[in-house]
């Protein structure tokens, strides 16, 4: 008789155990897949941005003669104040990277290719994270 009961108590056991490691994999799993809302709602910001700013002539053509400053000034309106950025525009087969990660940042990016007079395109590209 006591031999019966170890047996079953050690498949109880090795069924807890199995049971345990399963749920916590499946636990960071769904952690890992899940997108934040946040970084959801930052990348379609972005997004819009970008649209904006290609749709927008006045926009196209600060972009294409490298005028970061009334782009800058174009963003800063519309990012949320919790919120920094950067906004880079460089030629389009460049990297187009940030000096510095410090934090999580989150990035999109657009090619500007041409207004009515002239074909020169450029990319813009928008960093942001949390202050």
């Amino acid at each position: 008789m006591k031999k019966d009961k170890k047996g079953w108590i050690r498949i109880a056991e090795a069924f807890i155990a199995v049971t345990l490691i399963a749920s916590v994999l499946v636990v960071l799993y769904v952690k890992t897949v899940q997108i934040p809302q946040e970084r959801e709602d930052l990348y379609n910001l972005q997004k819009t941005i970008l649209d904006e700013i290609a749709a927008n002539p006045g926009l196209r053509n600060y972009v294409l003669v490298n005028d970061s400053e009334k782009i800058n000034s174009f963003v800063k309106d519309r990012v949320p104040i919790a919120f920094n950025f950067t906004v880079r525009i460089c030629q389009t087969n460049d990297v187009c990277g940030l000096q510095f990660y410090e934090k999580e940042i989150y990035s999109s990016e657009r090619i500007v290719s041409a207004n009515l007079t002239a074909y020169e395109p450029k990319k813009v590209k928008i960093f942001m994270w949390r202050e």
